[in-house]
């Protein structure tokens, strides 16, 4: 009998993850960072800093902007605007989805970030599930009034989640939906209090909705989402938060 081989390890180039370190880190801040964030931010010594950020700049990948901040180049932009990029689910985030809508019994909706714009990544139906008219995967709007959308934005940077609001139109769906920006701003506030968000009606009178954030490295990177009809929601209300929470810890580990 043969031996079995043990699987090949693969080779990782170490001034590639280096630089792809880089990119990432100056994606994720809002205004851009300089060589000497860049490199505590990555770990790396003031000299490998400055030869990988400027290689990354002769590659148009990053660019070099006034007060010394190194901010996506327009290579970047290119491979982020590319029409080839296509919206893919984590595994343990749609494995979490499915365990929330199985032990629920309710629609469970997976949402996150995509090219600017929070969007339904994913859905599953539960046994006994209500579905909400136009929350389909990929829909986008109403963030104001949607759960999980108002998750995302309540742990946004300040650009990301003007981008958003700054022009948005605040419809009122119900007598409970929030109707400006200071109303929602309070509400987000309490979001990142307590870490889960109860909407008691606010997209559909007749419909409630829990929903909590996903973590990756210390950043919320999506948000799962129950919803249930009001008329078995209060009876049922602690099993879905622990439920909605243990769905959660499934998808960050």
């Amino acid at each position: 009998m043969s031996e079995v081989e043990p699987p090949k390890q693969r080779q990782v180039i170490q001034s590639v993850a280096r630089a792809s370190r880089i990119l990432l880190a100056v994606a994720r801040s809002a205004h851009g960072l300089t060589a000497t964030e860049v490199a505590a931010g990555v770990g790396l010594a003031m000299p490998t800093a400055y030869h990988l950020l400027a290689t990354l700049e002769e590659e148009k990948l990053l660019s070099k902007e006034p007060g010394k901040l190194y901010t996506l180049g327009l290579s970047a932009i290119d491979i982020a605007n590319s029409p080839g990029l296509r919206v893919r689910v984590d595994a343990k985030h749609r494995q979490a989805l499915r365990r929330l809508a199985e032990t629920t019994r309710e629609t469970a909706y997976l949402t996150g970030w995509f090219r600017g714009e929070i969007r339904i990544l994913a859905m599953v139906e539960g046994s006994q599930a209500v579905r909400v008219a136009g929350l389909e995967v990929g829909f986008t709007g109403d963030v104001h009034a949607r759960a999980s959308a108002k998750v995302l934005l309540a742990f946004a940077d300040e650009e990301q989640r003007s981008s958003i609001l700054d022009n948005h139109e605040y419809t009122r769906f119900t007598p409970m939906t929030v109707s400006d920006r200071a109303s929602l701003e309070t509400q987000m506030a309490e979001i990142r209090r307590t870490g889960i968000l109860y909407d008691r009606g606010e997209y559909r009178e007749d419909v409630r909705s829990l929903s909590a954030p996903i973590r990756s490295d210390g950043r919320v990177v999506a948000a799962l989402a129950v919803t249930v009809p009001s008329s078995r929601y209060e009876r049922t209300e602690s099993a879905l938060v622990e439920a909605l929470l243990s769905a959660v810890t499934l998808a960050e580990q």
